[in-house]
């Protein structure tokens, strides 16, 4: 890869017992899932921080810029923080299985960093603030007030 973009090889997240939740790999490091499962073993063992029951890991080349690969993990926690209300978990990620790759897809493509910004992130995830309409909405909403009026108007 180019020296100058930022990179990242393997994204997964485990749960507090070394599980899998999700993982998504960028290069043909491993031949199989059971090699990439057992990379993941080794790489718990030697880690014991957990987010609440989860642990996020983000690994690069060893000339990656160990603050942007941070950064990636700080982007991928605030915008799953701004799209769900429970925190992040377990439950939360299963329950929210398409947001967070969605998420995730976001922030990187094909092993590069394409965006860091969690509420540009979180908008192209498709997340509307409660209240907010979009016009699709607002039409459907006009349609709809249209056809009561013409229904009050024949039943006079």
């Amino acid at each position: 890869m180019s020296n100058f973009l930022y990179s990242v090889k393997y994204f997964f997240i485990l749960d507090n017992k070394g599980n899998r939740i999700i993982a998504k790999y960028y290069s043909n490091d491993f031949e199989n899932v059971n090699k990439q499962k057992a990379f993941e073993k080794r790489i718990f063992e030697k880690t014991a921080k957990a987010y609440s029951n989860v642990i996020i890991y983000v690994v690069g080349d060893r000339d990656q810029n160990e603050l942007a690969l941070l950064h990636v993990i700080n982007s991928f926690t605030e915008t799953l923080h701004s799209l769900s209300e429970n925190g992040i978990n377990k439950k939360t990620i299963l329950d929210n299985i398409n947001l967070t790759l969605l998420t995730l897809d976001e922030i990187i493509d094909e092993g590069i960093v394409l965006e860091s910004d969690p509420t540009v992130i979180a908008d192209r995830v498709g997340i509307r603030v409660e209240g907010e309409q979009d016009d699709l909405d607002q039409s459907i909403s006009q349609v709809i007030t249209s056809a009561n009026n013409f229904l009050k108007y024949l039943n006079k």
